[in-house]
């Protein structure tokens, strides 16, 4: 994601009207988190523009973590390999909506942002002189892990035309693979 102009640093004051159990909520939830109530408003309309609108814009389900884990242990591990490329694609058209980039950094940037605003599913990309290492962390467990092990498979093959090395766990999926410095993706 680009660095947000010096305009849209700028703050600007406002009033709004909050119930008293909203205004409890947000003073709890702001000491929870260790920020103020302004803080834990702008973090809730950022995620609501940033994340939350668009995901309904693109048509995402959200399903409880107890059906969600059902459903993939009904699968078989080459159904999960495929869920995992056709999630790739999906997710490439979600870079392209969300931040009008489908390139490599684009997904790259759209995983990060991803990350940022599902902190179950992490996502730690480093990248130095053409090593990359791609590690995706999650809570849904093993059977989530074969589908983020095609996933990353997928976009490195497509998006850097090498394949990748990849270790997978229960909760944690690394991809490594190294590119030719003057083929690296603007």
């Amino acid at each position: 994601m680009s660095e947000p102009s010096k305009k849209e640093r700028k703050s600007r004051l406002r009033t709004i009207r909050l119930s008293e159990s909203l205004e409890r909520s947000l003073q709890k939830e702001a000491a929870d988190e260790g920020t103020t109530v302004n803080a834990e408003i702008n973090s809730i309309l950022n995620r609501h523009f940033d994340w939350d609108r668009k995901l309904r814009e693109f048509g995402i389900a959200q399903i409880p973590n107890s059906t969600f884990r059902s459903l993939l242990e009904g699968c078989d591990d080459e159904t999960l390999a495929r869920i995992g490329r056709e999630i790739f694609s999906v997710q490439k058209e979600m870079a392209e909506f969300f931040l009008q980039d489908s390139s490599p950094k684009g997904i790259l940037n759209f995983l990060a942002l991803r990350s940022r605003f599902n902190p179950k599913n992490t996502i730690r990309v480093t990248q130095e002189e053409g090593e990359y290492t791609i590690v995706m962390r999650h809570d849904s467990g093993p059977k989530w892990s074969i589908i983020d092990r095609s996933y990353l498979e997928e976009f490195v093959e497509q998006s850097f035309n090498v394949k990748p090395r990849i270790s997978m766990g229960d909760s944690v999926v690394t991809a490594r693979f190294k590119v030719d410095p003057q083929n690296l993706p603007t």
